[in-house]
């Protein structure tokens, strides 16, 4: 199986497209999600979080990346944390300065790979209560110092993977699209649950996203995967079944230890990681050449 480079670009506001120009008849290829990294909590897995970009790297894979990469919790006005938890870098009056820069020295290696990268709720929350944009000011400077095309992506929103192969004509090559893998995502909403851990949205969310193949999202630091099957009807009456994917993204930060609000508070440890997408190009016995899509964790 081949691996080859995508492309990603922009194909509606709230939408997506990551393409794969595969070339030969068998293909494979591979695309990393990852949120709530906490890049700046002195809690964040930065070795395992290095790990799984280097990863990335050698799979020449696209990562998506869905919202939380800051804490950002450490401004001067900000009762939710306190200077004393900080990281020693970001002892600074630019407190919000700082994040920037750390972030986009650890990330200029494998700038080239993120395709798509949303904002989460701490982010929103710095808009809000500090009036800039962490996410805007680190995708740009990213941008013009590798020369890498990030996509900003709002809170919520899809992401069409779409493998394809280039025809030679006599008007010249054009591309015929072998399948596409319908991705909504969302950076993710509520608590997750003790008990549930927030399974039980995963059939709410079928019902309004029935056209999703796949259905991520992150926030709760909780990580699963449901296989929802489903029964199709085509227009000419053809009866298939296929599989909805629900992915729930884990975070990379842990916050079960010592004296900490998390422990207080009674939470659980949660786990850390991401989830990979594994997508292959293969003779369907119902359509022909199809993606098959295989999850797997990142952890």
């Amino acid at each position: 199986m081949l691996q080859t480079v995508a492309e990603t670009r922009r194909i509606g506001d709230k939408t997506l497209c990551t393409e794969w120009d595969i070339g030969v008849n068998h293909w494979a290829g591979s695309v990393l999600f990852m949120s709530d990294q906490h890049f700046d909590s002195a809690d964040c897995d930065r070795k395992m979080l290095k790990r799984h970009l280097d990863e990335a790297l050698k799979r020449a894979a696209p990562v998506y990346m869905l919202g939380d990469w800051w804490d950002a919790m450490g401004g001067r006005n900000d009762r939710r944390g306190s200077k004393s938890s900080l990281r020693p870098e970001y002892k600074r009056s630019d407190y919000l300065n700082a994040l920037v820069e750390d972030t986009v020295e650890f990330l200029a290696p494998y700038a080239h790979l993120i395709a798509g990268w949303c904002r989460g709720n701490h982010e929103t929350s710095i808009i809000s209560h500090a009036e800039f944009d962490l996410l805007g000011a680190t995708v740009q400077q990213l941008n013009a110092q590798t020369g890498s095309d990030i996509q900003i992506m709002p809170y919520a929103g899809w992401i069409i993977f779409r493998p394809y192969r280039t025809c030679k004509g006599k008007r010249g090559d054009n591309r015929r699209v072998i399948d596409s893998v319908c991705v909504a995502y969302s950076h993710g909403t509520g608590g997750g649950g003790p008990v549930t851990k927030g399974v039980i949205g995963t059939n709410r969310r079928a019902t309004y996203l029935p056209d999703a193949d796949i259905v991520i999202s992150g926030h709760i630091h909780e990580s699963w995967m449901v296989e929802l099957q489903r029964e199709r009807c085509t227009g000419n009456g053809r009866i298939y079944q296929d599989t909805q994917w629900h992915l729930q993204l884990p975070s990379y930060k842990d916050e079960y230890k010592g004296d900490s609000w998390w422990v207080q508070t009674g939470k659980s440890p949660r786990p850390k990681g991401g989830w990979w997408v594994d997508l292959s190009v293969q003779r369907g016995k119902q359509h022909g050449k199809e993606v098959i899509v295989q999850p797997r964790r990142a952890a």
